[in-house]
């Protein structure tokens, strides 16, 4: 059985007075695929950042409770910290750069990862993402869509994660271009990244993850084998 890498117990989040976690509890084991599935709002994001340090006093938020990545204790670190111990975030909503080129984005991310391993170089992500490697020169706003989130993902990567946290990487998208993403994903689980996405797309998410957990108003209320688990399940809490 894998490891847990990733370990939520007992997280409150609150925003100002407003709590939006309720007492989560959630585990990623090491080069496994999580996911949260969902309807909207009912705290997928703020799971992320809460994991990530991007709930603070200066933005008006908190966290209790533990977050533990590898046994180390993550609450109260600052992000820049999180970041630097093996977690990169691809948020919602893509955040590039769009007066620099795809690869000034990708370099511009460029980190060594824990021990200064750098499995994921520039030619590796091209490998990963030819249609990336054809784009090269092109500013970033300039790309679609479906390549600029194909950036953000890559860019991710460039960090040299052991853990990839994915927030509605397919909202927005055609389906041919989250097919891709899925199929890309996927090629990420064989070279043993440890992912954990949240997503509203159920499909695309059970697809590529090995794990599901449900949330509803900031609670876990279900979690199983995505293979397992029942279609009366997706039914009762996300109207499928």
């Amino acid at each position: 059985m894998a490891q847990t890498i990733l370990e939520l117990r007992n997280v409150n989040s609150f925003y100002g007075e407003s709590q939006i976690l309720f007492d989560l509890n959630l585990q990623v084991p090491e080069a496994g695929s999580v996911c949260i599935l969902g309807r909207n709002g009912v705290g997928k994001s703020t799971t992320m950042k809460s994991i990530m340090g991007l709930l603070n006093p200066k933005n008006r938020s908190r966290v209790t409770g533990s977050i533990q990545y590898k046994g180390k204790e993550l609450v109260g670190a600052p992000s820049y910290q999180v970041a630097r111990t093996g977690i990169a975030y691809v948020p919602q909503g893509r955040h590039i750069f769009p007066t620099l080129t795809t690869k000034e984005n990708l370099l511009i991310a460029e980190r060594r990862g824990e021990g200064g391993q750098q499995e994921w170089t520039i030619e590796r992500i091209y490998d990963l993402f030819p249609s990336l490697k054809a784009r090269e020169n092109f500013k970033g706003g300039r790309l679609s869509g479906g390549e600029q989130q194909m950036l953000t993902v890559a860019r991710g990567l460039m960090q040299n994660p052991r853990v990839l946290l994915l927030d509605e990487i397919t909202e927005g998208l055609a389906p041919i271009v989250v097919d891709e993403l899925g199929e890309i994903i996927n090629r990420l689980r064989e070279n043993n990244v440890t992912i954990l996405l949240a997503e509203q797309n159920v499909n695309f998410a059970l697809a590529v993850s090995s794990q599901c957990y449900i949330m509803e108003k900031g609670s876990i209320v279900y979690h199983g084998s995505t293979k397992d688990t029942p279609k009366e399940v997706f039914a009762q809490y996300l109207g499928l």
